[in-house]
């Protein structure tokens, strides 16, 4: 179409496309502060041009090529699995600053001042055999000792149980962003299928697999309509056809998650982090299981002279569970006469404290953490403890101590972790808002380029108006 006519339709397709542009421009300002918005961009070109006999082509004005989503694919997918990452040192980091409330190191009230004030009891005893007040305060502080274990015991247990607990929530909130994935790629491939960008869906795509890295690790694929499939430890849980769950496994209490009935292994995410912490918290808890067994032999050993005489604690358990069991003998509370102080259990020779002192001496005696009793050998003769291989053994305050030394050590390598993960974090989210965020002054510049656009449009259509007016009404006879 040429003349006027052709004129006129150029500008009508001006103020269309200037219109649209104005509309995505708007789009992107209203969105400057949606989380997981990517700004979009209208790309203009110049429309198919026909020819004119004698001249060569002419222009026939504009159309929008398209509406592109503005994002860098490399950034988001490293963003996604730093952040996994990030999610998995956090959660660790949480837990384990838990667990080291639980065992409130160094302070007046925790296991190592508890075991100081066992021994000095003993010692006082030691001094002091025949003074009633001194076989109370070895019951008392002793007493104190193991409800301390129970209460640490307890604890830690329920920190397990809620870790676990955490994984199982997780697992949920994993299987419910997987359908919502599901239902995005049936509209995403509705809309795509058709030509079109679905821009706003792969913007939600793109926040809910964020989200789902955070819980779990995942490996994320697209096809050619923009349909996410995802594996998990090598099994498929999205596909273009197909949705799987991820499940806890028949042992909740080791974390174990399955996809189809198969086992598979988490590398990041904030399970990974649970397993991890949980693995700690397993760890601590056998530790202070054996310092209990360990110490309640070695001072039965001592106090009942080789299992002649009576026992001083009852360990109560044989579910390994020793911390939560460990108690002084009931019969020791009931009537404190019954602590044996001297070296003669039949016959007590007055002022004979050499057994009470020989309890006491085993707060420097290195003993065996194993577990294993058949490794610690007692001597009648001298009162004494031995282990087999004393190169391995260690002082009841010192294992306790290596303990909390040990997991305070692995707590601060996680909050390095974190921290160091989080500036990473930072540094590619930075990188993606430069590509993919909003800036609102180059919208406004924006806004005022497809105004002017528009109103130029705005003024030939007037143009040519006034000019078919002239043609029509005012030429003639």
């Amino acid at each position: 179409m040429s003349g006027l006519f052709g004129t006129l339709n150029n500008a009508t397709k001006g103020l269309n496309v200037q219109q649209s542009a104005l509309q995505t421009t708007s789009h992107n300002i209203s969105n400057a502060n949606t989380e997981g918005y990517s700004r979009q961009k209208v790309t203009m070109v110049a429309d198919n041009p026909y020819t004119l006999g004698g001249i060569g082509q002419v222009g026939t004005g504009v159309r929008i090529a398209s509406i592109d989503r503005i994002v860098d694919p490399y950034v988001n997918n490293q963003l996604r699995n730093e952040n996994s990452s990030l999610e998995m040192y956090s959660q660790k980091s949480d837990v384990l600053g838990q667990l080291e409330g639980i065992f409130n190191e160094p302070s007046t009230t925790g296991l190592n001042n508890n075991l100081s004030e066992v021994f000095s009891s003993w010692t006082y005893l030691g001094s002091n055999p025949e003074l009633a007040t001194a076989k109370t305060m070895v019951a008392q502080n002793s007493e104190t000792f193991t409800d301390t274990l129970h209460h640490m015991s307890n604890q830690i247990d329920n920190l397990h149980e809620g870790t676990v607990q955490d994984i199982e929530k997780n697992v949920l909130d994993f299987n419910s962003k997987v359908a919502q994935l599901d239902s995005l790629n049936n509209q995403i491939f509705n809309v795509t299928s058709q030509g079109q960008a679905p821009n706003d869906l792969l913007d939600q795509q793109d926040k809910l697999l964020k989200e789902l890295t955070g819980i779990a690790g995942v490996e994320a694929n697209y096809d050619k309509f923009n349909r996410l499939s995802i594996t998990v430890g090598g099994q498929s849980v999205l596909t273009e056809d197909s949705i799987a769950e991820l499940s806890v496994g028949t042992d909740p209490i080791d974390g174990q998650l399955s996809i189809g009935g198969k086992t598979i292994a988490i590398t990041s995410g904030n399970i990974k982090g649970s397993q991890e912490a949980l693995t700690e918290i397993d760890t601590k808890k056998q530790e202070l299981n054996d310092l209990a067994f360990t110490f309640a032999t070695a001072v039965n050993n001592i106090h009942s002279d080789g299992g002649t005489g009576a026992d001083f604690f009852e360990l109560g358990t044989e579910d390994g569970n020793y911390a939560a069991s460990i108690q002084v003998r009931q019969e020791i509370l009931n009537d404190v006469s019954t602590i044996n102080a001297g070296k003669n259990l039949d016959k007590v020779v007055s002022g004979d404290g050499t057994r009470a002192q020989a309890i006491a001496s085993m707060q420097n005696t290195k003993l065996d953490y194993s577990g294993n009793q058949a490794g610690m050998t007692y001597d009648k003769d001298t009162m004494t403890l031995s282990i087999i291989n004393s190169t391995k053994g260690s002082t009841v305050s010192g294992a306790y101590n290596d303990s909390v030394t040990q997991m305070g050590i692995v707590k601060q390598q996680s909050d390095n972790m974190v921290d160091s993960q989080g500036s990473l974090v930072s540094l590619l989210e930075a990188r993606r808002d430069s590509v993919s965020g909003v800036s609102i002054n180059e919208e406004v510049t924006n806004t005022i380029t497809y105004q002017t656009a528009f109103e130029a449009n705005a003024r030939i259509i007037s143009v040519v108006s006034e000019m078919l007016d002239t043609l029509i009404n005012r030429t003639g006879v």
